[in-house]
């Protein structure tokens, strides 16, 4: 998430329904601040974080260039970036970082 300062940090949601006959109408979340247990280490564009969160969902640069609308060939500029970023030699690597937080 954000900050309204603009400083992105970890968070931890959790919801639920008030009415399950309709779960969209109504609901209480809350919101857990990991910040200290897991700092955010890479700052990534929205589009970064979008070909991120595929990549742990184990998807292929051409399924998620057909998930987002967009060429495989530059998923795998995203995923080069990434990868940049989180100093991972594979796309293997790279998730295990994603998933731990760090860098």
């Amino acid at each position: 998430m954000k900050r309204a300062s603009g400083e992105t940090f970890w968070c931890h949601v959790t919801g639920r329904a008030l009415n399950p006959t309709t779960p969209h109408e109504a609901g209480i979340w809350t919101f857990e601040d990991l910040s200290s247990r897991r700092p955010v280490k890479a700052e990534l564009t929205p589009r970064e974080r979008e070909v991120a969160a595929h990549l742990m969902d184990g998807l292929t640069s051409k399924e998620i260039g057909k998930a987002l609308t967009i060429s495989h060939r530059t998923v795998e500029i995203y995923r080069a970036r990434l990868m940049r970023k989180y100093k991972a030699s594979t796309t293997a690597d790279l998730v295990h970082k994603l998933m731990a937080g760090g860098s």
